[in-house]
């Protein structure tokens, strides 16, 4: 019994410092309770070893007293000696303050890869951009053919060769070219004959030798030979041939047409007498270059089978495939800018000339036409590449680098440089797109300097920063 009760008084005294202790902190907490006390904060924990850096932002590493996002209408001294502060920046869209980012020195900008550059004002063009391909202007194309079957003689062109309009593309002999000028002859003949028989009997029944009636049934036969002779004209005109100049009463004679419808410098090599009257000339309609030739001589040919091919390349069409949302905003006389695939140096302009009124079924775009100038040749049917259109121009638009743009989850913004180490991110509205450069609607003023090169490094420091803490005043 005395064994145990002195092994729990040996176990009480040496837990009584333990117990003690815990007494005393729970005294020590309930009057820290009662009289309100607070915990040091921790610049002033600092402050007591080294006094100095009692002004310190301990957040961005930075003097609080220049830390322009602790005090963001502290003035900074900009670079150039120049005071500025956040809060004389302009204000972003709807009135918010621009959300500053800071680096502890200017090395740190440095070597973050950021570079600056200023707002600029320059003219401007909004675009829609589509993917487009060359082909031949359709009123300056022809496919030309024979007028009547036949067999081939000669040919004159070959492709790639210049002609003019008028100029001989081949010979064809036709029998339904003989069958025409015969036709013509017996009709023209005829007319002479019953104009002479009619005016002989006008004047016997003047003098009363005649009675009427044969008169009226002369110049009835008159009328009808007249018809004929008129359908036999447009017979040698529907094949292309120009009925040949006489004189008033005149008759035509085989002579006067055997080799019409031929050039004057092949007439001159030509024997009238031995070549035959049924060549027919193929001509071409329009000045411009032989596309193709698709026949040699002695070759069979069908009436309105295309034997060449001629455009005028001087002009060529540029037809642009849009999206039904993009073809909204475009208008007749629009500028067109054509960049060759491959090529870009060798972009050509037009204007827009037709618009489609439907959507095409199989790639469900809307075809829109522009007229080009092609003088020299340089811009070849067929060539796919890209269309710019020009859909509002602005003189005097408010453009940075496209670089200077990032997006922060929420909104475009761009970094405005405040001093060396300060950059305010500012939310803008964007506009039209050109040659590297975007336009800035809203939310930035021209001769600002804006990060550029390494604004991506900003951007994610900003979204950093929304998710921590800020400084405190003690």
């Amino acid at each position: 019994m005395n064994t145990f009760a002195s092994r729990a008084l040996r176990a009480l005294l040496r837990g009584a410092p333990t117990v003690l202790t815990l007494g005393l902190l729970g005294l020590v907490a309930f009057a820290g309770h009662r009289l309100h006390w607070k915990m040091p904060s921790r610049a002033s924990l600092v402050s007591s070893e080294a006094p100095a850096r009692k002004d310190w932002c301990m957040e961005h590493s930075v003097p609080e007293s220049q830390c322009a996002i602790c005090k963001a209408k502290t003035p900074v001294p900009d670079a150039d000696g120049s005071p500025m502060t956040l809060s004389g920046t302009a204000e972003g869209e709807g009135g918010e303050k621009p959300r500053p980012v800071q680096f502890a020195t200017p090395e740190s900008v440095t070597k973050a890869g950021v570079a600056t550059a200023k707002a600029e004002t320059r003219p401007m063009a909004a675009v829609v951009t589509a993917n487009a391909e060359v082909g031949y202007d359709m009123t300056r194309y022809a496919q030309v053919g024979s007028r009547a079957a036949g067999s081939v003689t000669m040919v004159r062109v070959q492709a790639g060769d210049r002609v003019k309009a008028g100029d001989l593309l081949a010979l064809i002999d036709s029998a339904a070219v003989g069958t025409a000028k015969t036709d013509y002859l017996q009709a023209a003949a005829q007319v002479s004959a019953r104009a002479a028989a009619a005016e002989r009997l006008r004047s016997s029944t003047t003098a009363g030798f005649r009675n009427q009636a044969d008169l009226i049934a002369a110049e009835a036969e008159l009328k009808e030979a007249e018809i004929r002779f008129f359908n036999t004209q447009q017979s040698l005109v529907n094949l292309g041939f120009t009925p040949p100049a006489l004189a008033p009463g005149a008759v035509p004679t085989s002579k006067d047409l055997r080799l019409l419808g031929l050039p004057p410098e092949m007439v001159a090599d030509l024997d009238a007498d031995r070549t035959t009257a049924n060549l027919l000339p193929v001509v071409s309609p329009l000045a411009g270059v032989v596309i193709s030739r698709g026949v040699v001589p002695g070759e069979l040919v069908e009436s309105g089978k295309p034997l060449f091919v001629v455009a005028d390349t001087s002009r060529m069409w540029v037809t642009a495939s849009l999206s039904p949302a993009d073809s909204r905003r475009i208008a007749i006389g629009q500028e067109l800018v054509f960049v060759p695939d491959g090529v870009p140096d060798e972009a050509v302009t037009g204007r827009i000339a037709w618009t489609s009124t439907e959507v095409d079924e199989k790639t469900r775009t809307v075809q829109v036409r522009a007229e080009i100038p092609n003088a020299e040749g340089r811009v070849l049917a067929h060539t796919f590449g890209r269309a710019r259109i020009a859909i509002a121009r602005a003189d005097a638009a408010v453009v940075v680098p496209s670089e200077a743009v990032q997006w922060d989850g929420t909104a475009n913004v761009v970094f405005v440089r405040v001093n060396s180490t300060v950059f305010a991110a500012r939310t803008v509205t964007l506009g039209a797109r050109e040659d590297g450069v975007i336009e800035i609607r809203s939310g930035l003023r021209s001769g600002e300097r804006v990060a550029t090169a390494g604004s991506y490094v900003l951007v994610s420091q900003l979204n950093h920063e929304k998710l921590g803490a800020g400084c405190t005043d003690d």
